[in-house]
């Protein structure tokens, strides 16, 4: 080979060069005559000087088995060409353990625990083992051109249930709930606190009447059960595994009095109490992005009532009572720190119906919310719980007809803050 590599120099020496055409499939190989280290002659396909004689040609491309062979030049009229088919670099896995895991090779099954794979392109491959639905393994894994590499399910995650805490603390690799795997059903009971204060807007503040006066709310409580169901992961389906049906009731349980302002700024007591309920039914799609964070798209709809109960039906007309019958579309991102979810959400309300303040006005209104929140989730084995802040804007046109009711308020903001926490159970 030193004698073979020597060759160029002498030929070079002489001068004496031919035309000499080089392919190769694929295209894109770099091509050396003699040593590397003397640099490359040119890129495939070319056409190059080379010395006539005896000399070393190597031809390497990236994923490619690399080609050494002796290159024999003949001075000759027309190029001599020479073609060269590059192989793939290829290697092979072993996983061992895990009897029965599905193995996923760069999301594709590639059949069952334990298993030896041949003929993989060499380069970083993302290696998943799933067994009863559940991923005991994830990982990207480095495979070298004519190398073995080899997995190993991790023994602690084989039997024990999905969010076994001590099995991530033997393996150092997170259980399929750490993971946030595929879900079926989830069961939550959720508690919220809320404030609402809504504000009427009169061009002349002298015209404000008793009708129509600010309105706040404090420390509103509502409980409910909220219901989240997977159907194509339920149903044994491959396809769409974040989609989800999501329906939510609550019922506010601490009525509280409502006084009225009068305009000399005194407040007197009414029969009204109030009385908040929501109701959210909707379909929503999410996708995991890289293991790092998820996008969530959604629509559906929603009745959220802040309405008030009186023993004097004349009393509720001194309150702005609604009902915000509304389609809602919105989304929501997230990043993923182990069981930890922090997100943030935003949606646009189109209300349909805004209740008996609508009806109030009677040359017309319109209303349009919108809503966004700030939350976080944390999950241990089949539990989870939620943390979540959000603002509720709903924003009134308002049309007064001042010939047939006392009403003058041109537009008013109906301004909703929560903080809600839920704890469920994940199947």
């Amino acid at each position: 080979m030193c004698s073979l590599l020597a060759r160029p120099a002498l030929a070079a020496a002489d001068a004496k060069t031919s035309k000499v055409t080089i392919e190769t499939d694929p295209p894109g190989a770099k091509v050396y005559f003699g040593l590397k280290e003397d640099g490359e002659i040119c890129t495939t396909p070319c056409t190059v000087d080379a010395p006539v004689g005896e000399t070393a040609i190597i031809v390497e491309a990236e994923n490619r088995r690399s080609i050494i062979d002796r290159l024999v030049v003949r001075k000759r009229n027309r190029p001599q060409k020479l073609t060269f088919k590059l192989e793939l670099a290829v290697g092979s896995l072993v996983v061992e353990g895990g009897a029965g895991a599905t193995i996923k090779l760069d999301d594709l099954d590639r059949g069952k625990a334990p298993l030896r794979i041949d003929n993989i392109e060499a380069g970083g491959h993302h290696v998943a083992l799933e067994k009863n639905g559940k991923a005991i393994y994830d990982e990207i894994i480095e495979i070298e051109a004519g190398g073995e590499a080899t997995v190993s399910a991790p023994a602690a995650v084989e039997t024990p249930p999905a969010g076994d805490a001590a099995a991530v603390a033997a393996t150092g690799q997170p259980s399929a709930s750490g993971r946030r795997g595929a879900r079926s059903v989830a069961v939550s009971a959720a508690v919220d606190v809320g404030y609402r204060h809504f504000n009427y807007s009169i061009p002349d503040a002298s015209m404000r009447t008793a009708y129509e006066q600010d309105e706040q709310e404090l420390g509103q409580v509502l409980v409910g059960p909220i219901l989240e169901i997977w159907p194509t992961t339920l149903l044994g389906l491959k396809f769409l595994p974040g989609l989800a049906l999501y329906g939510r009731f609550e019922y506010g349980v601490n009525p509280q009095a409502v006084p009225i302002e009068r305009m000399g700024g005194s407040r007197e007591p009414t029969t009204l109490t109030t009385a908040w309920q929501s109701l959210e039914v909707s379909l929503h799609h999410r996708w995991t992005v890289a293991d790092a964070g998820t996008i969530e798209v959604g629509a559906g709809y929603v009745d959220d009532r802040y309405r008030f109960n009186a023993r004097q039906p004349a009393d509720l007309a001194l309150v702005p009572d609604a009902a915000y019958q509304a389609v809602r579309i919105g989304g929501r991102a997230s990043l993923l720190f182990g069981p930890l979810e922090p997100y943030v959400a935003i949606e646009q309300r189109i209300v349909l119906r805004g209740g008996a303040l609508e009806n109030r006005y009677h040359f017309g209104t319109s209303v349009y919310g919108v809503r966004g929140a700030l939350g976080a989730s944390a999950r241990l084995g089949h539990f989870e719980a939620r943390l979540e802040g959000a603002l509720t804007l709903y924003s009134w046109t308002l049309k007064p007809d001042t010939t047939r009711d006392p009403t003058t308020a041109h537009g008013g903001d109906d301004v909703i803050e929560n903080v809600t926490f839920a704890l469920g159970y994940i199947l």
